[in-house]
């Protein structure tokens, strides 16, 4: 069935045959299909205008679980969101390929979620989703805050850098470059890891040489602890934990980029604290 069609047909089905083909009921609200439009949703879009999140919402304990209480899930396929009739459908990956051209065949636009490699790509990228979204004032209010918060914490950074080992669930770690790494630059600390890109889990080398501190992410979900014989639960690594300060922070902070890396920041802002105390 065409996309105009499947609407048509979809709308009829929600309202009886009394509507004519011609006359389907108006697009309204917002809906988002995967975990990090969830988040630009829900931190954007008052709650009366969202649809519906996308079923991911409910691995996001930190962020989008408290905030989508009540709001509908909807699964990242053509028929389901078209019966939902949103004016809106904003995603990152979720959907199969083409969903954007056929969502907006129905007259639905998909405001595509760009990529934030660095820090300085967050309020930039509020900016053109909140435009997207007619959500222009709390946008702003939000990329404002987080331009404060690095404006600070970069300031407080010092030549004298503490390394800083980042563990994730899933026996990979990663600092060298991207935004995680920028995260770890501007809280003030040397990432362990040099090298570009995701790599295992150095275990050797921290028992040689310890870090000065440890940035723990990705633990608050069950989604991501995919196997309990993980270098992150080797017992090497626990006593390299034990004997370094360490923050832990929730996926959600560091997962897709956004204003939400300001609590990163912040976690580690206290963490460098530590590490100076300790060294």
């Amino acid at each position: 069935m065409r996309p105009a069609a499947l609407l048509g047909a979809l709308t009829l089905a929600g309202c009886g045959s009394t509507l004519p083909a011609t006359a389907p009921l108006p697009l309204h609200g917002v809906v988002s299909l995967d975990y990090c439009a969830d988040q630009m949703v829900l931190g954007l879009v008052p709650t009366k205008r969202i649809r519906a999140v996308s079923p991911e919402a409910d691995s996001d304990t930190h962020f989008s679980v408290p905030r989508a209480h009540g709001i509908t899930r909807v699964r990242p396929t053509l028929e389901d969101i078209a019966a939902l009739r949103p004016r809106y459908a904003v995603r990152s990956y979720g959907g199969a390929p083409g969903i954007d051209r056929q969502l907006s065949a129905l007259g639905i636009t998909v405001v595509q979620l760009g990529y934030t490699a660095r820090l300085a790509d967050v309020a930039p990228e509020l900016a053109r989703v909140g435009t997207a979204l007619d959500a222009g004032p709390r946008a702003t209010a939000l990329a404002d805050s987080f331009r404060a918060t690095l404006a600070a914490i970069s300031a407080q950074a010092e030549t004298n850098r503490p390394t800083l080992l980042y563990i994730t669930p899933g026996d990979v770690t990663t600092g060298g470059d991207g935004f995680v790494g920028d995260v770890i630059r501007a809280a003030g600390f040397r990432s362990v890891r040099t090298q570009p890109g995701w790599g295992s889990l150095p275990i050797e080398a921290m028992v040689r040489r310890p870090p000065g501190a440890v940035l723990r992410a990705f633990f608050d979900s069950e989604r991501y602890r995919q196997d309990r014989w993980a270098s992150s639960a080797h017992p090497a690594l626990r006593r390299v934990v034990a004997d370094a300060p360490v923050a832990t922070v929730p996926g959600s902070t560091l997962a897709c980029g956004n204003w939400l890396a300001g609590d990163a920041l912040r976690a580690l802002t206290t963490l460098r604290q530590r590490a100076k105390t300790s060294s």
